[in-house]
């Protein structure tokens, strides 16, 4: 590559950096999502640590055992809309969860039906 490329693809290198810092909606560094950490924050207070329902809620209102066949038997984006959109009783939490930690929540509900 020559002086003059060389320079080009600096200016075009600085122009996207320049433009991408500038930017309100940068969502940040890709940060680890915990599977767990992420359930237990946002849906073990309904469906408990170990997805079965907690009674005290389950007393008030239908709470799904997550770990059942006919949970389980849904096919992942089944699970993932219903996070992000609510059903019946169950608030959605697509706006609280992104569409990465909606998928890791779905994930440890599957482990959580297996380790049962």
């Amino acid at each position: 590559m020559n002086g003059t490329s060389k320079t080009i693809v600096r200016l075009a290198f600085g122009a996207v950096v320049g433009l991408s810092a500038g930017c309100k909606n940068d969502a940040g560094p890709i940060t680890e999502v915990d599977p767990e950490r992420v359930y237990n924050q946002m849906c073990a207070r309904c469906h408990g640590v170990d997805g079965k329902g907690v009674p005290e809620v389950a007393a008030a209102i239908p709470v799904k055992d997550l770990t059942s066949l006919e949970v389980t038997s849904k096919p992942t984006e089944n699970l993932e809309r219903i996070i992000m959109m609510g059903q019946n009783q169950m608030p959605p939490f697509g706006e609280a969860l992104s569409p990465r930690k909606i998928q890791a929540v779905v994930g440890h509900i599957r482990k959580l039906a297996k380790v049962q």
